[in-house]
């Protein structure tokens, strides 16, 4: 399993006790598809490199899940180049049309051979994406690092960002394309109070909860009688108790 960094969660000082494994399976779908028929890829693509081998530093680009869950794999065509070759996949938020705040990363596995393309991150399913929601995607390479997205032949062709100059400097960069990419979501968990999707029920399921229910979101409505109120808070404190 690929390490994956999480960015900008804080610590609770409050802890829970109650831990319990979820019995449940989760549904893999694609969240989002532009690989292409047969998986072909063109012999040229965007140069990926690091800081030091000059501009551009990292490809990103936007892109919209059809469907909402937890990652579970991310599957794309990197070669990889030079002695020092450590990638990060990376998801952004959306600001304003550009990248904003790096929400997770991933290492990218390592393979200079064409012929084992394309390769793919398994990940946990604990980084929920949410459907209709704009994020950005971005292959960001150690200091001396660089390789070649390729581009596969029923890819899309738009325009798309690039990080050119150092973190901060945006500029559309029109070359620039990250058009083969599959990312696949579990769907869900079978087991309702593991909210997060871990297969663990426990203090982070709780609060992601209160969070949920604070906020109006109808992921927090446990009866399903349509309304969010202190009905739905009690029937999962029942189904947090019991777990699954």
């Amino acid at each position: 399993m690929a390490k994956q960094r999480r960015r900008g969660a804080a610590a609770s000082s409050i802890a829970i006790s109650i831990a319990v494994l979820a019995s449940g399976t989760h549904a893999n779908e694609t969240a989002f598809d532009n690989m292409g028929p047969g998986n072909e890829f063109l012999s040229l693509g965007m140069v990926v490199r690091g800081p030091d081998s000059g501009a551009p530093w990292g490809p990103f680009f936007p892109i919209v899940p059809q469907v909402s869950g937890g990652i579970t794999e991310i599957t794309f065509p990197l070669i990889h180049r030079g002695d020092d070759n450590l990638f990060w996949f990376q998801i952004y938020e959306d600001s304003f049309g550009q990248p904003g705040t790096l929400l997770a990363e991933w290492i990218a596995p390592n393979d200079a051979n064409a012929a084992n393309l394309p390769l793919s991150i398994t990940a946990d399913g604990s980084f929920q994406i949410q459907q209709g929601s704009v994020y950005w995607m971005g292959m960001m390479p150690g200091s001396n690092s660089w390789g070649a997205w390729l581009r596969n032949a029923f890819g899309d062709t738009k325009d798309r960002w690039a990080w050119r100059g150092g973190p901060g400097t945006w500029t559309l960069y029109p070359n620039s394309n990250m058009s083969a990419l599959r990312i696949m979501v579990s769907s869900g968990p079978t087991c309702p109070p593991d909210l997060n999707g871990d297969g663990v029920v426990d203090a982070d399921d709780f609060f992601l909860f209160l969070q949920l229910f604070a906020a109006g979101d109808m992921r927090a409505d446990f009866n399903n009688d349509g309304v969010i109120d202190a009905d739905d808070f009690f029937v999962f404190l029942n189904a947090f108790a019991a777990g699954c």
